[in-house]
């Protein structure tokens, strides 16, 4: 039924460009990557060797100018069958599916009433907040988001209202809905000061059924410190969820912040090094009548780790919806360089740690890892990328379960991957 939903929206948004070939001005971008993996397994107890594999990911954008002050949007994506897995295809798995990820209309107009400029947007949209710590934008998510976006800009500030539906029940049939929906409303309220951006925000999601709401309010800032790209940023929030009277309250907090340097030096063109930190908020079992939780609907922060953390869904649901109880203690570091002799090339590595929040088992289920990385620019629109990565357990093997049984989850192994990517952008 997604299939055919997709089609139409698909077909819909093309014959629209095409019904504005005479009148209107579009343009039509995109990228394209495909990679090779080759990952070997350590301490494996199903005795695996080393797993050869393809992934690609696609993306064609499409904007039309259908007037003065009005634009159409859409963005095509591919896809696998499980929207909550990675939205690439792996060789040899089945046919490669597709997607729309954006589809919208946007209005905007300028010096209108008190304001310096208006917008609306209606459609499928992604509506991110700073870094990302409560949500962000992923395109792991792409049948989220249907709803409608207004920007309220008054210099320096601007406020940001958006409303979307992220889920409704559907009848046996799919073909109209039963009643229950998922709703997500966020207000952001943002400044730039300078060389200084700030924000606040407040997220509500409103989840089916009763006492599955739950809040969020944040603030963030970002911008250079002192001297030039000498760059920070930092982030915290306050969520709180609906209970049933009698039972714990719950609630938790978040924060995320980083600072990066680049300069130049001897035979670099280009120095940076930059670390970051992440933490979410666990349950602590010693606190009595207060479950600790900080688990924002749609969190996102791209880190480059291939075994997730940054990301709820790809990394496991750690922490979102709660799967990690515990929850998380994220450190990113890198350091890159860009040779003088070769300013095509960038040579990186980076590092990161992974542990809980709240440890109160005494274990720690996460995976550190660690990466380094080629990038070679063959032109302003192509590159290519050669990546060595290894994931390091944080424990032994461990009977979780209490069966007498190391079960595929329990195992703790170390994998040690090669990674070559050809990236396109037209």
């Amino acid at each position: 039924m997604k299939n055919k939903i997709f089609s139409l929206l698909a077909g819909f948004a093309l014959a629209l460009l095409s019904s504005y070939h005479a009148n209107a001005q579009f343009t039509v971008d995109g990228d394209f990557r495909t990679r090779w993996y080759s990952d070997s397994f350590d301490g494996a107890r199903d005795n695996r060797g080393t797993e050869n594999y393809m992934r690609y990911l696609g993306r064609i954008r499409g904007k039309a100018k259908v007037g003065r002050s009005t634009s159409f949007f859409t963005e095509v994506i591919t896809l696998i069958d499980n929207p909550g897995a990675p939205v690439r295809n792996i060789a040899g798995t089945g046919s490669m599916r597709w997607g729309v990820s954006q589809v919208y209309a946007e209005m905007t107009e300028p010096n209108f009433l008190v304001f310096d400029l208006v917008r609306l947007r209606l459609g499928r949209q992604q509506f991110p907040l700073g870094e990302g710590l409560t949500l962000g934008e992923s395109y792991y998510f792409i049948d989220k988001f249907d709803g409608c976006r207004i920007d309220l800009a008054y210099h320096p500030f601007t406020l940001s209202l958006f409303g979307a539906i992220t889920g409704q029940n559907l009848s046996a049939s799919g073909l109209y809905p039963d009643p229950g929906s998922d709703q997500l409303y966020v207000a952001r309220l943002g400044a730039s000061l300078g060389k200084q951006n700030v924000m606040t925000y407040c997220v509500l999601q409103r989840l089916r059924g009763l006492y599955n709401d739950n809040e969020t309010f944040g603030a963030g800032a970002s911008g250079e410190l002192l001297v030039r790209d000498l760059v920070y940023s930092a982030e915290a929030a306050y969520q709180n969820f609906a209970t049933v009277s009698g039972l714990p309250k719950k609630a938790g907090i978040g924060y995320l912040g980083g600072i990066s340097y680049r300069f130049g030096l001897g035979p670099f063109r280009s120095i940076k090094v930059e670390t970051r930190y992440a933490a979410y908020e666990g349950d602590d079992a010693k606190t009595i009548g207060t479950v600790e939780q900080f688990s924002p609907p749609y969190p996102s922060f791209f880190w480059g780790s291939r075994a997730g953390y940054v990301n709820g869904d790809i990394g496991g649901d750690f922490p979102r919806n709660g799967q990690n109880l515990e929850g998380s203690r994220i450190w990113y570091t890198r350091c890159y360089v860009i040779p003088s002799v070769l300013p095509k090339l960038r040579i990186q590595v980076q590092y990161i740690k992974v542990k809980e929040y709240i440890d109160n088992d005494g274990y720690n289920w996460m995976d550190d890892e660690f990466s380094a990385r080629l990038y070679y620019t063959l032109s302003s629109q192509s590159q290519l990328q050669l990546r060595y990565t290894k994931v390091i357990p944080n424990g032994d093997d461990k009977d979780v379960d209490g069966n007498g049984n190391i079960s595929y989850y329990e195992d703790r192994l170390y994998v040690r991957g090669l990674m070559l990517e050809w990236q396109i952008q037209f």
